[in-house]
């Protein structure tokens, strides 16, 4: 068996209304913040929001909004130059997963001598960071509870992975209310984009029985909740349990590496600026059918936690019917099930193949794959 290791020094609040004390975590690590958020979240007055509970509380605090869809490095260093000048103590990131890692990124390059180009280039943080605190507003982010940061390059649009200072996430807020706003098909695709990095944490070689068993309940949650919470976005149930499933992949994944899928989509997502839940989607049952073999058990242990029956006997027929309950699911969510679909070139993806092989976690893949492998699953997606 392999050996587990695992820390979260950050603090996990969950639950419905649980934002409401923000003023009193913030208490904790400092007076002066910057909220790290997207302009979007003015429409469901998330913002107005969180900035009614700083006030209460009587905190300092400076709106940083800019972080844009597809953003890159260069809104960190706008945001690096707000923090310095306003002496920030606490960075608050409030929003999906783009916002959260530039949030964070910001609260890893403020108390540094240079800029976050320093770090894309592989030196490390050496001094303290400030102290960061997370707020999700989607129920996905597989980086919330490891100190890995996902940046798109602005000089040359390549998403890169690096490491900030240790334990650099103070705690997590997780209110699944704040879901509640999500439009119908973009709460879809984050939910499959959770179930991706769910599956390929638990497929991974450097799983254990500890994550298995938080990715394994994220697995079911979504297998049980997934349709409800995209047909009935008022049912507040369903979001309290994909945002949990959310918390149990992240939770997973602080033993355990995500795979194939997350890698090509963040290399795709990146360079293309195709929104990288979409990619998810098309890539999951590629990703799947590729380790039948190496991981039949684990697979078919997917179908049956998302609740597909069969009647067939060995684990590789029962993996196979699964991946076909999977891409039914997909398909009646009305999800992108090819890459074609998403107005890519297949001559593109040569250079995308290489990006995504560079990632740390294609190192921990249940079954080895070539870059010529990786590029005839692209084919087969495509």
């Amino acid at each position: 068996m392999a050996d587990i290791s695992f820390s979260i020094p950050a603090k996990i609040r969950f639950g419905l209304d649980v934002v409401n004390r923000i003023g009193t975590i913030i208490s904790e690590y400092g007076e002066r913040v910057l909220l790290v958020t997207e302009a979007i979240l003015y429409e469901g007055k998330v913002i107005e929001r969180i900035q009614g509970l700083l006030e209460k509380k009587g905190v300092q605090y400076i709106i940083f909004d800019e972080v844009v869809p597809n953003a890159t490095s260069s809104v960190i260093d706008d945001g690096v130059t707000l923090a310095r000048g306003s002496h920030a103590e606490v960075v608050i990131g409030l929003g999906g997963m783009r916002t959260l890692s530039v949030a964070k990124c910001i609260a890893m390059t403020a108390p540094e001598s240079g800029d976050i180009d320093d770090f894309l280039s592989g030196v490390r943080p050496k001094n303290k960071p400030l102290a960061y605190i997370e707020i999700p507003t989607t129920c996905r982010n597989p980086f919330m509870l490891v100190d890995d940061y996902l940046v798109t390059d602005s000089k040359d649009r390549v998403a890169r992975i690096g490491q900030s200072q240790k334990n650099i996430t103070r705690a997590v807020i997780v209110d699944p209310k704040l879901t509640v706003t999500l439009p119908a098909k973009y709460a879809a695709t984050t939910i499959i984009d959770t179930l991706l990095a769910a599956v390929e944490g638990y497929i991974s070689n450097r799983s254990n029985h500890l994550s298995d068993t938080f990715l394994t309940g994220a697995i079911e949650l979504i297998g049980k909740t997934v349709k409800q919470a995209v047909e009935q976005p008022e049912d507040i149930r369903a979001r309290i349990n994909t945002s949990m499933a959310g918390v149990l992949t992240a939770l997973g994944l602080t033993m355990s590496k995500q795979g194939i899928g997350a890698a090509l989509a963040y290399a795709i997502n990146g360079r293309f600026m195709v929104p990288k839940s979409w990619l998810s989607s098309i890539l999951l049952p590629h990703v799947m059918e590729y380790n039948i073999n190496s991981s039949a058990d684990k697979l078919a242990r997917i179908g049956a936690l998302m609740g597909e029956e069969t009647e067939a006997e060995s684990s590789v027929e029962k993996a196979a019917g699964g991946i076909e309950g999977i891409r039914r699911l997909i398909s009646s969510l009305g999800l992108p099930v090819r890459l074609r679909d998403c107005d890519l070139e297949l001559d593109d993806m040569i250079d995308i193949v290489g990006t995504a092989r560079s990632y740390d976690m294609m190192n921990y893949l249940p079954r080895i794959i070539s870059t010529e492998d990786l590029y005839e699953l692209v084919k087969t997606a495509y």
